[in-house]
């Protein structure tokens, strides 16, 4: 496991272009971490390593945004989702198992029998107003 000490927004994009160097198609990235930690700065860091052109946002409302960029990239964004049979429902194995990257911010969410056997996990805590710990895996 890796772990990045972030002290700023501007830390965690730096971050996030690093991280985006060792992702390969079909990668699967599970971002978890509380509300305002930071997962979606660091997506949108992500796709931008990945040479994404668009404004990346969090897809909170309609669940799935997808990108073009390196690789196709789908952006799942769980938080509005209440139940695991809502996430079951919506058919993810679609873009989880397709060509291109799969970043799904409150990957948390997903039951663990659920996750991806092969995915990358990034587990972001809060430590202070303006320091984070990110911690990489790749399972």
């Amino acid at each position: 496991m890796k772990t990045f000490i972030s002290k700023s927004a501007e830390n965690t994009i730096k971050i996030g272009l690093a991280i985006a160097k060792n992702i390969k198609n079909r990668d699967i990235i599970c971002l978890i971490g509380p509300l305002g930690a930071g997962k979606t700065v660091l997506a949108q860091s992500i796709c931008k390593g990945l040479k994404v052109k668009d404004f990346v946002n969090s897809p909170s409302y309609k669940i799935v945004n997808q990108y073009n960029g390196k690789y196709p990239v789908y952006h799942i964004d769980l938080y509005r989702l209440n139940s695991v049979k809502e996430i079951d429902e919506l058919g993810l194995d679609d873009y989880i198992y397709d060509e291109g990257i799969t970043i799904i911010e409150w990957a948390d969410k997903l039951e663990k029998k659920n996750l991806p056997k092969k995915r990358i996990e990034i587990k972001i805590e809060i430590k202070s107003e303006n320091e984070r710990y990110i911690k990489w895996q790749r399972y």
